[in-house]
């Protein structure tokens, strides 16, 4: 009898993530109505006859303007004074040193107006608008491009003539949600003079009025000062806005600004242009009339032939100073104007703010172009989240319903920055929309994303009737505030319901939700890349809304996928779990199964990425009993002779290693039985049809061959292996 011992390991590397099967999250459609709720109003003519009511707001259909009379007739006042924006220095600015405050006394109409005249409205037109001292300039250009549709202006006010009470209600959204703000009509005035802020012309109050409902918005005057026309354009129509920002004052920029402008004017959208910036900060005239860092709105686009017989395309374009113009081509005393052309488009030669100039000036003057995707007739749904304040990352789902085919705008907003102090920063938000399959419920088409630290980020689509499911995602970059809403601004009404989950399932029950929009996104976009490895294995990667991923599917009944993937030069990125390393990931993908790695981009960057990428590939298949022994015989990882006493004898050994496990074939050629018995020491190993646990008797009769398989427990972990053997022949 010959003994042997054998102390060599063998190891495999261990791989992350084992491969899943991936079930869909099925939505319970029935947490939203089956008949679509009507508008508040189809009666008042103004904004509220717009506004879809969500079917879990409580039945208080109560207003603001609705307390605010009630309040008069209990004190039995004949003028109302809001004591929520009183007039004195409060609503004027929370920083005493607030210069624009100073000297000022608050003023009813008949005060600084001509008694007996006054007006909520006369005609409505861009005209009317005049800025005062307050540097509101992006807040009046928006008012003055929707004045270009009179009866928008009229729909903003629930009375359409002036009140002899001061009590007015005016719709504007704040914070997302389209809502009755309550006003009176006390206004900062010069003590010798009349109003200190915007201005109208003649008798009128309604530019007066929305200035000061905007101001008790963000809870004072001063508080308005700044901004950005698409927020104040979404806050008075309820429609999203979109940007064309110039990067360079070259011909293809203005041709790509001109397309721009066109294609949009000829929608009837509302377009507002905003000035070149300057070194000291502040607003100052160019030397071509026009004031940089300022807000102006356009008015119209037209190509036209100058009197040189030149072809041109000309931008009509209003200061809301209502006076300051452009001087140069296409002013109102250029030389280019022929007298058709001045008749036609109405050019007078005064400096009443308003003023046309070539698209190849705009591109050197203005940096940016905003349009609001405003429709007269579009509804507006808006509804809250609910946040928890302890969120470092708040994610949410919310379902939705299309009752009918919709052109919509779907958005999520966060607090205005005007709110808080100043350096409040946007977080870093995520938005995607997924259509729902009629049948299964779970999420199959993409529709949609949106990614930015902004207030308003926007998915726009045609949408089928039917349930969608949207993805909302906020990475925070504060710790005092977490509003958020969801709307929707479309042709038709919409209802939204946000998904609850029991204790402790809210986390993993949304990942598993979020898998399901990047498969859809998968499923229907060009934007992944496809990598074939073999026929029926692929690795598919993608970008969608802040996420870079890694789909593993592998359709073969035999082979397995094993990749390291290996990132270079991560900047801003963070591996999702499982994973924890982000330069090294360790795929394996088994039969018919899938992997998902995902790549999360972190807020520090606002948004922007950046990585290098390689990868280490390799495909096992799997063998059958016969494969394995054709293996050990054609290319064995070892081959052993047996002895006894320091003689040969026929008896021999095969070893065969796989990523999966290792195995021992023995090929008796004696004519008398050979037996050993094994004693193994194994990490991450079990026996095929043994128990290694304990001793293995083998026994080979003469002429005749035994396969012994191990195999690894966990595919993720590496695995190793000793044994002790004794043997003889029988």
């Amino acid at each position: 009898m010959g003994i042997c011992t054998s102390t060599k390991a063998i190891q495999v590397p261990a791989h992350e993530h084992a491969p899943e099967t991936y079930t869909p999250f099925v939505f319970d459609t029935t947490i939203v109505p089956q008949e679509q709720l009507q508008t508040l109003s189809k009666s008042t003519n103004t904004v509220a006859d717009r506004i879809v009511p969500q079917h879990s707001n409580n039945n208080n259909t109560k207003t603001e303007y609705d307390y605010a009379l009630e309040e008069m007739q209990k004190k039995q006042k004949n003028v109302f004074e809001d004591s929520k924006f009183p007039p004195n220095s409060v609503s004027l600015s929370s920083d005493p040193n607030f210069k624009k405050g100073r000297d000022i006394v608050w003023k009813r109409p008949e005060q600084f107006l001509q008694p007996g005249q006054i007006k909520l409205f006369d005609s409505i037109d861009p005209m009317d608008i005049k800025q005062g001292e307050l540097g509101d300039c992006y807040f009046l250009s928006s008012l003055s491009a929707l004045a270009e549709i009179p009866q928008q202006i009229q729909k903003l006010f629930r009375h359409q003539d002036y009140q002899q009470s001061g009590l007015y209600g005016i719709f504007m959204c704040n914070n997302g949600i389209l809502q009755e703000i309550v006003v009176d009509d006390h206004i900062p005035c010069h003590i010798q003079g009349g109003p200190i802020f915007s201005k109208a012309n003649g008798n009128e109050l309604w530019v007066l009025l929305l200035e000061k409902a905007y101001a008790k918005i963000y809870g004072s005057y001063h508080k308005i000062e700044s901004g950005l026309a698409s927020c104040a354009l979404k806050d008075l129509t309820g429609a999203p806005s979109e940007y064309f920002i110039r990067k360079a004052e070259t011909l293809k920029d203005a041709d790509l600004c001109w397309d721009f402008l066109e294609k949009n004017d000829k929608q009837k959208y509302i377009l507002t242009a905003s000035s070149e910036t300057n070194s000291q900060g502040v607003e100052l005239d160019n030397g071509g009339g026009i004031v940089s860092q300022h807000c102006y709105a356009i008015l119209d686009v037209q190509r036209v032939t100058g009197s040189d017989g030149n072809p041109d395309r000309i931008i009509k374009i209003r200061n809301p100073w209502g006076r300051k113009e452009w001087t140069k081509d296409w002013s109102d005393n250029s030389a280019k104007w022929t007298p058709e052309l001045r008749q036609r488009l109405q050019v007078q030669q005064k400096d009443d703010g308003i003023f046309w100039m070539s698209v190849k000036d705009f591109i050197t003057e203005f940096s940016q172009v905003c349009v609001c995707k405003f429709k007269p007739d579009y509804l507006y749904t808006a509804v809250p989240l609910q946040v928890e304040k302890s969120d470092v990352v708040t994610t949410k789902v919310i379902l939705m319903r299309v009752y009918e085919k919709a052109h919509a705008f779907i958005s999520l907003t966060q607090s205005e920055k005007r709110f808080f102090q100043k350096g409040h920063q946007y977080s870093l938000a995520r938005l995607i929309v997924g259509q729902l399959d009629n049948n299964t419920k779970e999420v199959l088409h993409y529709s949609g994303s949106a990614f930015d630290n902004e207030r308003d980020i926007v998915v726009e689509k045609e949408f089928q009737p039917g349930f969608y499911a949207l993805y909302v995602e906020v990475d925070w970059s504060q710790n005092y505030d977490r509003y958020l809403a969801v709307s929707c601004y479309g042709s038709k009404s919409v209802q939204f319901s946000e998904l609850q989950f029991p204790p402790g399932q809210g986390k993993q029950t949304i990942d598993k939700i979020f898998d399901g929009f990047l498969r859809a996104h998968e499923r229907d976009t060009d934007e992944e890349k496809v990598k074939d490895i073999e026929p029926g294995i692929r690795r598919i990667s993608g970008t969608v809304a802040g996420y870079l991923y890694y789909w593993y599917q592998n359709q073969t009944t035999k082979k397995t996928l094993q990749e390291v993937i290996f990132l270079d030069k991560i900047s801003n990125l963070e591996i999702c779990p499982p994973y924890q390393n982000p330069a090294e990931v360790q795929v394996q993908c088994k039969p018919l199964s899938t992997v998902m790695v995902k790549y999360r981009v972190t807020k520090q960057g606002g948004g922007s990425f950046g990585y290098a990428m390689k990868c280490q590939t390799q495909v096992i298949e799997a063998k059958s009993e016969q494969d394995i022994i054709q293996q050990a015989l054609s290319k064995p990882d070892q081959k052993v002779q047996r002895s006894i006493q320091g003689k040969n004898i026929q008896v021999f050994f095969y070893l065969v290693k796989f990523p999966a496990g290792v195995a021992f074939f023995y090929e008796n050629k004696e004519t008398r039985a050979y037996e050993e018995t094994i004693q193994f020491e194994v990490a991450n190993l079990k026996g095929v049809g043994i128990d290694i646990s304990q001793k293995v008797v083998l026994e080979v009769l003469p002429g005749q061959s035994k396969l012994i398989q191990l195999q690894s427990i966990d595919p993720t972990k590496g695995y190793s292996f000793k044994q002790s053997i004794s043997y003889l022949l029988k």
